[in-house]
């Protein structure tokens, strides 16, 4: 269904947000509002009316994002040609501390703008005090996968309309593992089997990195809990249930699996993320956990290199998640002050042709079925998990995503050291999340 070609741009660099750059666009409309509807209004104006409820777009369209003006302009100039009464006036915050600010000035001075940028670090503060209205009624929804919905609903309705996401799990070299006479896994009794034969082989199972140790944590924590019950982190959050209700499974396999056999030990603790990614490439290990913005350092130090992505195996059979994280999304400031333009303007970035110029320009997963686009073809044998929902990173549900994020990291790397059990790092998460409870 995808086309399969390699992506040229610029991938996601951190949780959430994409870091691209490209040339400048020109905008060469030039038109100014005018009394009298332009030619390309009136055939548009049906459309028009039918989505701002009977008023023509047109004035000024202020628009806070946090993608710039190179990366925005192609929709931009789309928007134009479609409404070419309507000027849009982007102001433009880079992600993601610079950006939170900007949205907290200009929404406490009430000069938040028509429509903005919603992500993981204001999602909070607009769906808690009602700044963004509902957008559910947009038809491109009915095609979004379900997980990219719910990460900016709530009570039912939608607040943002976010088109994309990014996938990690395991990265596997095909040569290796067909050298070694092992199929591809796909289940988790397969998957550790192969380990355990390419160890016996002589062959190096694993490269882990000093920064990655809790990655196949998360993932036992998708399969083993959050597969059960999709709303373990709001009954964390809210005191119901806590971390070793949910995590200590998830960390006894992770011990089991990999700690145990040897497939994670104290080496990994001297190797940074780069070294990892050349073991991976110059094949001296068969697995790696491997992203959305991997492939292009992996094929650049071997174009010659074939590989393939899988999932993150649950206990059951047929049960398997990749890490991952839904994208920002633009919302309708629900105090627009030029609504029928926020509202024309929301429906244009949601539709088809604009979401195909988004993607060229960000070189994202988008979440949205029927939509062709460039994928890479290892990433292609994951995207079926991310249009399924299928995708979990903790950090982003966490209610104190960096502290406990410090707790796992420092936690899995003293666990190598042998300073504490893998059982004391769910109760440090635990004692973390009080601690911090009782400071609110």
């Amino acid at each position: 269904m995808r086309k399969k070609s390699k992506l040229s741009a610029a991938l996601l660099a951190a949780v959430l947000t994409f870091s691209v750059t490209g040339c400048a666009g020109t905008d060469t409309s030039g038109e100014t509002a005018s009394a009298v509807p332009s030619s390309a209004a009136q055939e548009s104006s049906a459309e028009s009316t039918a989505v701002t409820g009977g008023d023509i777009p047109s004035g000024t369209l202020t628009f806070l994002s946090w993608q710039n003006e190179t990366v925005m302009q192609p929709l931009l100039d789309g928007f134009k040609e479609k409404y070419p009464d309507v000027s849009v006036d982007l102001i433009y915050a880079p992600p993601v501390q610079d950006y939170v600010e900007k949205f907290q000035i200009m929404y406490s001075t009430g000069d938040l703008p028509d429509v903005f940028v919603t992500a993981a670090e204001n999602k909070g503060e607009v769906l808690d005090n009602d700044i963004a209205m509902d957008i559910s009624y947009l038809p491109a929804f009915d095609r979004m996968s379900e997980k990219n919905k719910e990460t900016y609903t709530k009570d039912g309705n939608i607040y943002a309309f976010a088109p994309d996401a990014w996938i990690a799990g395991i990265f596997y070299n095909k040569k290796i593992l067909a050298d070694n006479g092992i199929e591809v896994p796909s289940n988790r009794e397969e998957y550790l089997a192969s380990m355990e034969t390419l160890k016996a082989n002589g062959v190096q199972p694993w490269a882990f990195c000093s920064t990655n140790l809790y990655d196949p944590i998360q993932g036992y924590v998708a399969t083993e809990t959050i597969d059960k019950n999709g709303k373990y982190d709001a009954q964390v959050n809210n005191g119901e249930l806590t971390y070793a209700d949910g995590w200590s499974e998830p960390v006894s396999l992770w011990a089991s699996d990999y700690l145990d056999p040897g497939y994670i030990n104290q080496d990994a603790l001297g190797l940074t993320g780069d070294q990892v990614n050349e073991m991976f490439a110059f094949e001296e290990c068969a697995y790696m956990i491997g992203a959305t913005w991997s492939v292009a350092t992996l094929d650049e130090l071997n174009p010659d290199l074939e590989y393939g992505m899988l999932p993150w195996f649950g206990t059951q059979d047929g049960v398997a998640w990749m890490t991952g994280a839904t994208g920002v999304g633009w919302s309708i400031n629900a105090k627009a002050k030029n609504m029928p333009a926020a509202k024309a303007f929301l429906e244009y970035l949601s539709s088809d042709e604009a979401l195909k110029m988004f993607q060229e320009q960000t070189g994202g997963l988008l979440a949205i079925d029927g939509i062709d686009f460039p994928i890479h073809p290892t990433i292609e044998e994951g995207y079926p998990y991310l249009l399924e929902g299928k995708f979990y990173l903790p950090a982003v549900e966490w209610k104190y995503s960096d502290a406990l994020g410090n707790e796992m990291l420092i936690g899995t790397q003293e666990i190598l050291t042998g300073n504490i059990k893998p059982e004391q790092l769910v109760e440090n998460m635990d004692k973390k999340r009080t601690e911090l409870d009782a400071e609110q």
